[in-house]
């Protein structure tokens, strides 16, 4: 059978499960008093969607007067690409869908027992890009704060775990558009106190660190991939808040067209694991993690 009607077969289950894990997240941070971060766009999944999405995006990075024939070049065609072949670029929605599974079934479990489990979203002032600029950041960049985090730990005798993704988003200052390229990261190990001695912070770093009530719901938030323009605002009590938008076409077609230049690999980091988890990570069979995902012990359905 093939990899396309595989997914097929399967895809209710697959939305049901993403759903599922949603709702686990919502109930949790509840529990734990927090506000839950998830967007229910995030959970969704269909297969007509994710081609509607490959192809809006193509005649977005080609309106846009960017090269069409390189980013064409850099994603699949369908689900069945991913069977042969080298893993083409994180612009790819098919190379993302593989990467979430990757990182709810085989990265979140390794951080669902135990105490002292946080997330750190993580920005440095100088690291913001112009639009227009973007093709200038480089990811290794922003994964170099993970590895600072980490080495900074172990410096101070402290074991920790954690798995990054770099991300990109639009902001406003002073009236100016600004790509924004963060990490959000999930560790274990360090207690707030000591992560926070590590975690650079203001004025050269935006940072926030948050204890963990679902690491599912922190694998779903962390592999969303959404092309957003995030502003502040002020509520009537005098509360900063963030809004959430859809990026205008033109900052889409860059957000895209950076995305295309880079390979899932170049925007992960996995630090304190046994040496060939990335290679798991980025070679993964899709069939075999939908059927992990979905708990398929027998071959049964494909």
């Amino acid at each position: 059978m093939k990899l396309s009607k595989f997914i097929y077969v399967h895809e209710l289950d697959i939305r049901d499960r993403l759903k599922a894990i949603g709702a686990e997240a919502a109930v949790a941070a509840e529990e734990a008093g927090r506000r839950h971060k998830g967007n229910p766009s995030s959970v969704r999944f269909s297969i007509n969607g994710l081609a509607r999405k490959q192809a809006n995006a193509v005649q977005d990075v080609k309106a846009a007067g960017l090269d069409v024939r390189a980013y064409k070049s850099a994603i699949h065609d369908g689900f069945d690409g991913l069977n042969g072949g080298p893993a083409k670029s994180a612009a790819c929605v098919y190379e993302r869908f593989r990467a979430r599974l990757t990182v709810l079934t085989k990265i979140a479990p390794l951080f669902a027992d135990g105490e002292n489990v946080h997330t750190v979203a993580l920005a440095k002032i100088r690291h913001r890009q112009r639009v227009g600029s973007l093709h200038q950041f480089r990811p290794t960049a922003a994964l170099r704060m993970v590895s600072t985090i980490h080495r900074r730990l172990r410096k101070a005798g402290i074991a920790s775990k954690l798995f990054g993704v770099v991300e990109v988003s639009l902001i406003e200052v002073d009236g100016k558009q600004l790509f924004e390229p963060h990490v959000h990261m999930i560790i274990k190990g360090p207690t707030y106190e000591e992560l926070s001695a590590v975690v650079p912070r203001r004025p050269r770093y935006n940072s926030r660190i948050d204890p963990v009530y679902h690491s599912g719901g922190s694998g779903l938030y962390f592999t969303k991939f959404q092309p957003e323009t995030r502003s502040g605002y002020e509520d009537k009590r005098g509360n900063q808040g963030r809004q959430r938008n859809k990026m205008q076409a033109s900052e889409r077609a860059e957000w895209l067209a950076w995305f295309a230049q880079h390979g899932m690999a170049e925007l992960l980091i996995l630090t304190g694991f046994q040496p060939g988890l990335m290679h798991q990570f980025i070679n993964a069979d899709l069939r075999e993690l939908v059927r992990q995902f979905l708990g398929i012990r027998h071959r049964g359905r494909g």
